[in-house]
């Protein structure tokens, strides 16, 4: 039964660990990670077995609505580790709305909650979700745990795109949200292929002005990789896109304004001359800030 859940969430575009599924597992029925802890009888068939139906239910609740948000793998997320508390508020708050679930795990993730003493941090937000009566309770006390009231800044999206997981994450997030379509020629959403949700599709991450172009004109490798000169987009029209010089791209494959729109990108990047590329990447900064604070305002309402 075990091992051939693991394949139904990886056919899903969930390709767990069995360590993390068992986690899961144990977060619901014993209320712990540390498996030394957990006394043996846990494991008896017959006792463990309401607890395994209860953890495959919750997979399969939390997988549908990750679908809402785009979230179609697990590839693109900061931590999966934040999974373990999520299950278990999955399954004891079943019938609750997601948002404000998913706004406490955008924040663990942006806040890095697991990124130390990972099992002691996930006993402790396991313990809290256990003592809470309700769903609003159990969320604020996982929220207390780091500062998730401070706004994003445009710093946080002029750091270097592939060390910041959490800031590709929201970027993909961001996106999605804006029902963007991709570059491509065929006009379909980020993460669909006609009007089907891809179940393994994978963001491109895409240099808005090509690395190369940028480093022909000496700029700095810190700009160039700043996570505000990312656009979110397919395969196919990444390798096509090349090192051209966006005034020329933009142009020569149609990317429309609606589309830059989407990506909160403004139209006069196809005028912005290169020496002004520092100005345009911190404006862009701002506005994906500016984004991304509402996105998680929004997710959190009530909290």
């Amino acid at each position: 039964s075990f091992l051939p859940h693991l394949n139904v969430l990886s056919d899903a575009g969930f390709n767990i660990s069995p360590n993390l599924l068992f986690r899961t597992l144990t977060g619901i029925g014993a209320n712990k990670v540390r498996f030394r802890e957990i006394p043996d009888k846990f494991w008896d068939a017959q006792i463990i077995q309401p607890f395994w139906q209860q953890t495959k239910d919750a997979w399969r609740h939390i997988v549908s609505r990750f679908r809402d948000f785009g979230i179609l793998s697990n590839d693109p997320m900061p931590t999966e580790a934040a999974l373990v508390p999520l299950i278990a508020l999955m399954d004891k708050f079943r019938d609750e709305p997601f948002e404000p679930c998913l706004h406490w795990f955008l924040q663990a993730s942006r806040f890095r909650r697991y990124s130390g003493s990972g099992t002691t941090s996930l006993d402790e937000d396991l313990r809290d979700i256990h003592e809470s009566n309700r769903r609003t309770e159990a969320l604020q006390r996982l929220l207390r745990r780091f500062p998730y009231q401070t706004p994003m800044m445009a710093d946080d999206f002029l750091r270097n795109y592939t060390d910041s997981r959490f800031g590709r994450f929201l970027l993909y997030l961001l996106v999605y949200h804006n029902k963007a379509l991709d570059w491509d020629g065929q006009a379909s959403r980020i993460g669909f292929e006609g009007v089907e949700l891809l179940a393994d599709f994978r963001p491109q991450w895409h240099h808005i002005f090509p690395n190369k172009f940028l480093e022909a004109a000496g700029v700095s490798n810190d700009s160039i990789n700043a996570l505000a000169n990312i656009a979110v987009i397919g395969p196919a029209i990444n390798i096509r896109i090349s090192a051209q010089n966006p005034m020329n791209y933009i142009g020569r494959y149609k990317i429309t304004p609606e589309k830059l729109e989407q990506q909160f990108i403004t139209p006069a990047i196809q005028e912005t001359d290169v020496n002004a590329y520092e100005t345009w990447l911190l404006q862009r900064a701002e506005k994906l800030a500016e984004a991304g604070n509402a996105f998680l305002s929004a997710l959190g309402n009530g909290l």
